[in-house]
């Protein structure tokens, strides 16, 4: 390469920088003054047009040129005369512009809607969500938080109800980000109430309700800020569809991080209880017997042909496996037959007991806290920390 031509790469790479860095320098000197004259909101604030509020309904002055007839008319479509001080709501330049979060839709049979103060996913009956008893929801719902990277800080004892700890969010209720941060957006961290439930007609539903909120400058500088009904709204409906967004998509490739395995539970291809995993059938085949050695499980014997594996458990339900510190990995001892199954692009563990009868569903439930974490233990420690490419099917 000439000199002519490295020197102009050069000027192409420092006039990088210099963008660059003048970003950086005004979410900087945007911040500074924000924390002396006070939080910028003019995102909020319409454009400074007030004309429109001191109009008023007019007579109808069209005229019908001759030999023509009037126009038909519809009674149902008259403008009403509305008297402003009966409305409710800010008005003016007290109004809200923002757009308001729209309840979202998927096509696997899930839906938001905002309710009494909670912004609610709602499982449709007839969905191929795979979701049909509270704990099947109560489940995906710890594995979409991990997902969301949000903490549970307590959960009601003998109840679907927990409280998060405080998490960062954008304006839109979606978790903060990097790119946020860079663009000096501004940071809500938030406390939310999540339960599971039932409706009227039987339809499990997630409901979300914004309990706590403080507000920040990018640089973490705290601003005074109390959030009004509609923002209370928008924040829990953000947070609401973002589950869904983490729940919907099916048959997605994309880069799997093996430090945030996803496991959850469902129902197989013969309609008995399960664990899933997002990893593909191959991969997870080939981590079970590192996975067993772990446990202290031994194998009595394998099929490959049909996937199946006929292990002795000599570990009471009161020990605690320490390869994952401190959670217990809860199934009485005794000889259990597993199966690994294709569901879709999820990978299927079905348990059976020594007759071959599908363990109980709470037997299945209880195991499965302790087992996602050791199994996503394994899974990252066999995937050297590099992430791998595979079809999440959610």
């Amino acid at each position: 390469m000439s000199s002519l031509k490295i020197n102009k790469l050069a000027m192409v790479v420092a006039a990088g920088t210099i963008i660059s860095s003048s970003l950086s320098g005004c979410v900087t000197v945007n911040n500074y003054k924000q924390e002396l004259l006070g939080m910028d909101k003019s995102s909020r604030e319409p454009t400074g047009y007030y004309e429109y509020t001191k109009e008023t309904l007019k007579r109808n002055t069209l005229v019908v040129p001759q030999g023509l007839d009037n126009p038909g008319t519809n009674p149902e479509l008259k403008v009403l005369n509305i008297d402003p001080s009966k409305l409710k709501g800010p008005v003016g330049k007290d109004l809200d512009v923002r757009p308001p979060t729209a309840p979202y839709r998927s096509d696997i049979g899930l839906h938001t809607q905002w309710s009494s103060g909670e912004a609610i996913v709602w499982f449709d009956k007839n969905g191929t969500h795979g979701i049909h008893s509270e704990d099947q929801a109560w489940m995906l719902l710890d594995s979409v938080l991990k997902h969301m990277q949000v903490k549970v800080g307590h959960i009601e004892n003998g109840q679907y109800l927990l409280t998060t700890l405080p998490r960062d969010f954008n304006e839109y209720g979606q978790p903060y980000s990097v790119d946020d941060e860079d663009m000096g957006l501004i940071r809500y961290s938030q406390v939310y109430q999540v339960r599971v439930g039932r409706n009227a007609q039987g339809e499990i539903g997630i409901a979300s309700r914004l309990i706590a909120n403080a507000t920040a400058l990018s640089n973490s500088y705290s601003m005074d800020d109390a959030l009004d009904a509609i923002e209370q709204e928008r924040f829990a409906m953000g947070f609401s569809n973002q589950i869904i967004h983490e729940l919907g998509p099916k048959n997605v490739v994309s880069q799997y991080d093996p430090d945030n395995l996803v496991v959850s539970l469902g129902r197989d291809n013969n309609n008995h209880d399960a664990i899933f995993i997002e990893a593909p059938f191959d991969t997870v085949v080939s981590i079970l017997p590192t996975f067993f050695k772990k446990v202290g499980w031994s194998i009595k014997s394998h099929s490959v042909e049909q996937a199946k594996y006929e292990i002795e458990v000599i570990d009471s339900e009161d020990d605690v496996i320490s390869f994952t510190g401190k959670q217990a990995l809860s199934i009485n001892h005794g000889t259990y037959k597993i199966r690994v199954g294709i569901h879709g692009d999820n990978s299927a563990i079905t348990f059976y007991d020594k007759e071959d009868r599908p363990i109980p569903s709470e037997a299945v439930a209880k195991l499965y806290p302790g087992f996602a974490d050791v199994i996503s233990e394994v899974y990252s420690s066999m995937a050297g920390g590099n992430s791998a490419t595979v079809v999440v099917a959610k």
